[in-house]
């Protein structure tokens, strides 16, 4: 309580009111801090959890290197290697992709057993400050190539034809891969392994070399390099290798290849000036000058050069097969059409084979492209070849409309490229008798002496030969008359039949010739297999056996009189 006297001194403190404003401020301020401590121990929880997670892992590498490479697979049989690496989750995969399973080649070891071998191929469960986490330890076999595309990187032993020719330069390890996984929501979902978990990965290569045996007593030396091969024009070195030996070791060499040297410690280098091979002998001598000679020969080759194919020209959405063929260097080469970023130097919807240089694909976008292609030998050394490819528009031919004239009328049409080279060629067929198109120009401008119903065909073709170049468009014409020859039947505004295959169907032909005092002569030709024309009845009969779309063309004639009937029949 706050009391106040008149002619003393004031005595201060709190109200009830005060003290209950306060506490209700303290306690916003605990609950709206609540969130952020609550947050700040989940981060401290997650750190601590993969810093856990990562001391199980770096253990289990301790373990791996611990034993020698040959006791990796101690106690794998292959049954059980093939299924861990089968059920391995998504994380792991890229990395078991250039692991080769292995087993341990005592004969005692079954195939199925693993579980219990000292790097076991079953999951192991540690619990750490009340999480468990999963470990597992995956262990294949791989290449790494010192020479070559990709050199450096872990591989499968992918054979002869893939391998430096040099074996010195292939080296043999074993792969260890570490899975360390564990639960925590907060952690996405990954393909391969339970939600709501985190995963760490980690891996180390072993040498699969037999242990070295030290031996202070060296043997002589012995020459190993017994050939090298160098490229003319480029600048290059290569050290010559040898077994043996006590140290320093010196070389000479009978003959170097113009443009090169070599230092008394045996490096050849230099810039080669001519092609050609040079055998002759090398000489590496020891301290203790003891020595060997042995023959070797020197290759100098010419760079990997890539004969392109000519220039070309396609129209958009044709079908493309070009081949890019290099030579000299040292095959087999690899192909490629990329450029530092990864994108394509061909033309849009074209790819080249990596292993045949060959180029295809079908062209999706007109336009003039400049591609290279580069082809890369067993040494690493590349050429590069380009050629222009110019991809045009495909030929279009403009809408023709459907025509209804009178006989001896004029039918007047106009054919229209588009696309293409631009240099057009018209032609057309089903027309009536006596009608022809104008090759250049594309015009009909003729009169039409036969009556009857015509379904003539017009195509525009471009001078590049190729499936792009040709457009076709068919349209109907029907050329009336009230005083001549005709068809009745069926009706001239719409003949076209459909039929289901192995369903009886007729169709009855009639002229008005009887009106006018004429005897017609009917054939048709261009029937669906097993429909017939009975030229007595005037009646097409049968039964389709074969479904898809028939042109039928009927022909009535007198001596002094034609018409023609053209219609569509579809059997489905």
């Amino acid at each position: 309580m706050r009391d106040s006297a008149s002619g003393g001194a004031d005595e201060e403190g709190f109200t009830l009111v005060e003290i209950l404003v306060a506490l209700a401020i303290l306690s916003i301020t605990l609950l709206a801090s609540t969130p952020f401590f609550v947050g700040s121990l989940s981060n401290v929880n997650k750190q601590r959890a993969r810093q856990a997670a990562i001391q199980l892992a770096g253990t289990a590498m301790e373990q791996v290197r611990g034993l020698k490479g040959s006791s990796l697979l101690t106690g794998h049989g292959q049954q059980a290697g093939e299924a861990q690496f089968a059920a391995a989750p998504a994380v792991v995969q890229p990395y078991l992709a250039t692991m080769q399973v292995g087993r341990d080649l005592d004969s005692a070891v079954g195939p199925a057993e693993g579980a219990d071998a000292p790097i076991s191929t079953s999951p192991q469960v540690l619990t750490v400050e009340g999480i468990p986490y999963t470990r597992i330890i995956y262990v294949g076999a791989c290449e790494v190539y010192l020479t070559g595309a990709g050199a450096g990187d872990c591989v499968y032993p992918l054979g002869p034809g893939a391998e430096p020719a040099d074996k010195t330069k292939i080296l043999k390890f074993f792969r260890a891969v570490v899975l360390v996984s564990w639960p925590d929501k907060s952690c996405p979902d990954t393909p391969g392994n339970p939600p709501g978990s985190c995963t760490y990965v980690t891996s180390t290569l072993v040498s699969r070399a037999p242990d070295p045996n030290f031996d202070l007593h060296r043997p002589s030396p012995t020459v190993l390099t017994k050939s090298l091969t160098f490229y003319r024009g480029i600048l290059a070195a290569s050290q010559l290798e040898a077994r043996g030996g006590q140290l320093p070791n010196t070389w000479t060499v009978g003959a170097l290849p113009a443009g090169l040297s070599m230092t008394p410690g045996g490096l050849i280098n230099g810039t080669p000036t001519t092609a050609g091979l040079t055998p002759t002998t090398t000489t590496v001598t020891d301290k203790l000058n003891r020595s060997d000679t042995e023959p070797i020969t020197f290759t100098v080759v010419l760079p990997p050069t890539v004969a392109m194919p000519g220039n070309a020209t396609n129209h958009a959405g044709e079908a493309v097969s070009l081949k890019a063929t290099a030579a000299n260097g040292v095959g087999p080469y690899v192909y490629s059409a990329t450029t530092p970023s990864g994108a394509s130097t061909l033309a849009p919807g074209l790819t080249v084979n990596a292993n045949t240089g060959a180029i295809t694909g079908t062209v999706t976008t007109p336009g003039t492209y400049v591609s290279t292609v580069t082809a890369t030998d067993q040494n690493g050394i590349a050429g590069v070849g380009t050629y222009t490819h110019v991809v045009i528009p495909a030929v279009t031919l403009g809408p023709l409309a459907d025509q209804a004239i009178n006989l001896n009328g004029k039918l007047v049409l106009q054919a229209a490229g588009a696309g293409g080279d631009g240099n057009y060629t018209y032609s057309a067929t089903g027309l009536p008798a006596g009608v022809t198109i104008n090759a250049k120009t594309g015009a009909v401008n003729d009169k039409v002496t036969v009556t009857g119903r015509f379904l003539p065909t017009f195509t525009v073709t471009d001078g590049l030969a190729g499936s792009g170049g040709t457009a076709s468009q068919r349209i109907v014409l029907v050329v009336n008359s009230t005083n001549s020859l005709i068809f009745t039947a069926p009706a001239l505004a719409a003949p076209d039949q459909t039929t289901v295959r192995g369903t009886p169907a007729s169709l009855t032909l009639a002229t008005n010739g009887a009106l006018l005092g004429l005897n017609p002569v009917t054939t048709v030709t261009g029937l669906p297999p097993g429909l017939t024309f009975n030229a007595l009845t005037g009646v097409i009969a049968g039964t389709p056996t074969t479904a898809g779309v028939y042109t039928v063309t009927a022909t009535a004639t007198t001596v002094t009189a034609a018409t023609v009937l053209t219609l569509l029949w579809t059997v489905t």
